[in-house]
């Protein structure tokens, strides 16, 4: 019996078999990160060894479609969290490509531990699917705070007074984007500059940022970050 752990990357995996009862290595390779790199590995194990443990690191993000891949090709998939790899990845580190040394560090990690001692992986659409609602939730969330941020920023910046009255975790409040609004109308000097921070594009290279040649008022940009800021539109999302 093998174990091979995966140290999965956005565009690669590194892979690494050793034996299940010694933590001897077996083989070492990567694949691609796509379909025809996970047909690849499954072909690659299976003339390895006809009983064999898959030991992934719990990275879902850039390890599902691999999971996912050898569950539906009837491979067992163990889930190996990354709290338990710090000590392994010492263990293993030695001069090379860390890559195929994390994979082996999860798969001696695993052979260490025991195999039943972690969750095994398996296909629950529900599961997925509130994974998936929930991964939204918290880009949502953080989009939210970048946008509260950015406005509190400005605020030190045009009425510093204004800022330290509006309290903490209130700045999405209807009564203080009001406030807010109203305060920002009455400074008709920092129109250009504000306009400048808040929607041209960032520069990059060489290039410039062409002129503005029309000057809004406060409250053409203030008005979209309270609708950003409102719960009614974090729902509506």
């Amino acid at each position: 019996m093998i174990v091979l752990g995966a140290d999965t990357h956005k565009r690669t995996h590194a892979l690494a078999a050793v034996d299940a009862g010694s933590g001897a290595v077996r083989a070492q390779r990567s694949i691609t990160a796509d379909e025809p790199g996970h047909l690849q590995a499954l072909r690659w194990a299976r003339e390895l060894d006809d009983e064999r443990v898959w030991a992934i690191e719990d990275c879902r993000h850039v390890s599902g479609r691999l999971e996912l891949a050898l569950i539906a090709a009837g491979e067992r998939v163990v889930r190996v969290a990354p709290q338990l790899m710090g000590q392994s990845r010492q263990a293993e580190r030695r001069p090379g490509k860390s890559d195929q040394i994390d994979a082996l560090a999860v798969a001696r990690a695993v052979v260490r531990e025991g195999i039943d001692r972690f969750p095994s992986a398996f296909l629950d659409e529900r599961a997925m699917e509130i994974r998936l609602l929930a991964d939204h939730r918290n880009d949502l969330i953080a989009e939210r705070t970048r946008i509260v941020n950015r406005l509190r920023w400005h605020l030190v910046d045009l009425c510093p007074q204004l800022e330290a009255q509006v309290p903490a975790r209130c700045v999405d409040h209807p009564v203080w984007l009001e406030k807010i609004a109203r305060r920002l109308q009455r400074l008709p000097a920092s129109q250009a500059r504000v306009r400048s921070r808040v929607s041209s594009p960032p520069r990059s290279g060489n290039s410039r940022a062409k002129p503005t040649t029309s000057k809004p008022s406060c409250a053409s940009w203030c008005a979209p970050i309270a609708r950003a800021c409102s719960p009614s539109s974090a729902a509506a999302r």
